[in-house]
């Protein structure tokens, strides 16, 4: 019987050390799942911040396309009314050249109306009539050439604003 109980005592003793790896184990791994599950949600709440960080800067860059379309919308808008006033111009230039010089330009066939080279800014100008027009047309125009937007021009904003405070002495003056 002392043998049986030697074999049963090493047996438990076996049994025992057993338990106490697959405790330690299990704690170990409970230890290493909770570690990963902890390194997860720090990774998780790192991809939200650059979800939040992407999303404000696509937002960001949407409202920037947006306000330079709008900037160009108007300046194209403004420079077809300007071509389209130029066009009514040089016309009314040609006309009064021809009836001016008479027979000498009926001579010379079709011969061009020449524009001047140099276009100035006070083509922008045109059509202006009265301050409130004077000052509306301004303010649109800084808008596109203000040297903070993508567009804008320094030294035809330079332009612009003596244009404008030539004009608006002259119209000022004729009150």
């Amino acid at each position: 019987m002392g043998q049986a109980y030697v074999a049963t005592e090493e047996a438990f003793r076996i049994v025992s050390e057993w338990r106490l790896q697959k405790t330690v184990g299990r704690g170990t791994n409970e230890l290493v799942v909770s570690e990963e599950r902890d390194e997860l949600k720090r990774q998780q709440q790192l991809l939200e911040q650059e979800r939040q960080e992407f999303l404000r800067a696509k937002s960001f860059e949407e409202k920037r396309l947006a306000r330079e379309k709008r900037i160009f919308d108007m300046e194209w808008k403004m420079l077809e009314e300007e071509w389209r006033r130029l066009a009514v111009e040089k016309e009314r230039m040609g006309y009064k050249q021809s009836s001016a010089h008479g027979a000498r330009d009926n001579d010379s066939g079709n011969a061009e109306r020449a524009m001047p080279s140099d276009v100035t800014v006070s083509v922008f100008f045109s059509g202006v009539k009265n301050l409130r027009t004077l000052r509306k047309r301004y303010r649109d125009l800084i808008k596109i050439f203000h040297p903070d937007n993508v567009s804008g021009d320094t030294g035809v904003l330079q332009k612009i604003n003596e244009e404008y405070e030539t004009l608006k002495r002259k119209i000022e003056r004729n009150r």
